[in-house]
């Protein structure tokens, strides 16, 4: 029982971290069909932001989440209209986005490896301690992961469902040459839901880098931990994201307790390779048309 109850409490721990993460993707893929690879920057401005806001500038930890936010917000704002609004309206947009984003990744790499220097920190944002279950350590980090990630979830699905831009965001989704006929600023609401995407990455970047390390390159492995997720799940698929970011936490902690840490994220790779060829789509995707 304290083996399984350990499992679970490290599976959903992994998987709120997980599914912070894969809103972003998902939510940028379901809009704009954007395949976003600077992701991993956004992560990894967010944890470098909180490690500068509590070391250099002594700040306390409730500052933290509020300026990775907003760094992560402004982060998007300024890559669409940099970079996403003059590459949009081409038809190759799909396979030039991936191209641009992957070279944006590398400079927010090199940035932050010529400010920061290659060696791995200690992120501050971190809680000591945790709370005893029977045999088992629930450690306090966890917990706020956890509650941060519950709230994180809670909040996107309110913008997305009860606001003005969810709508606006929902109605582009499912029809974007209707929706710009219907008068819909598309640009701008293209821009806000970058910005609230870099938002939520920037925000996961402080909470995967203060369970682990913070390094240039930390969210290198997170992007693709959430592609992969996002590919099961069905690509732009927000609910089926987050629903496969707990099952896919819980199966590879259970994997790396069964046959060792090592075989946790190929196990992953092989179960995409398994719904590719049974579900092309994702679980729950569907088939789509590419824009003409």
């Amino acid at each position: 029982m304290d083996i399984f109850l350990q499992i679970l409490i490290s599976g959903l721990s992994l998987g709120a971290m997980y599914a912070v993460g894969t809103i972003a993707l998902s939510l940028l893929w379901g809009t704009m069909g954007m395949m976003n690879l600077a992701h991993g920057g956004f992560i990894a401005i967010g944890g470098y932001l909180a490690y500068w806001c509590m070391t250099v500038l002594g700040a306390s930890w409730i500052f933290v989440l509020p300026l990775a936010l907003a760094g992560g917000m402004l982060s998007g704002y300024l890559m669409y209209h940099l970079v996403v609004r003059w590459m949009f309206e081409r038809k190759e947009f799909g396979v030039d986005i991936i191209i641009a984003t992957v070279a944006i990744a590398a400079l927010v790499e090199n940035g932050l490896l010529n400010i920061a220097g290659p060696s791995a920190k200690r992120q501050p944002f971190a809680l000591s301690g945790g709370l005893r279950i029977g045999d088992v350590v629930l450690p306090y980090q966890t917990i706020l992961t956890v509650v941060i990630a519950i709230i994180l979830l809670i909040v996107v699905f309110y913008i997305v469902t009860h606001t003005k831009l969810g709508i606006v965001i929902r109605a582009i989704s499912q029809q974007q040459t209707a929706s710009r006929l219907m008068g819909v600023n598309t640009r701008s609401a293209f821009a806000k839901a970058m910005m609230l995407a870099g938002g939520i990455a920037a925000v996961s970047g402080v909470l995967v880098t203060g369970a682990t390390q913070l390094f240039p390159s930390v969210g290198f492995d997170t992007t693709i931990k959430a592609l992969v997720i996002c590919i099961i799940a069905g690509l732009g698929n927000l609910r089926g994201a987050i629903f496969m970011a707990f099952v896919l936490g819980l199966f590879e902690v259970a994997v790396q307790y069964i046959f060792g840490q090592r075989y946790g994220f190929p196990a992953m790779l092989g179960l995409v390779i398994v719904v590719l060829i049974i579900r092309p789509n994702g679980l729950f995707g569907k088939a789509t048309v590419d824009r003409v």
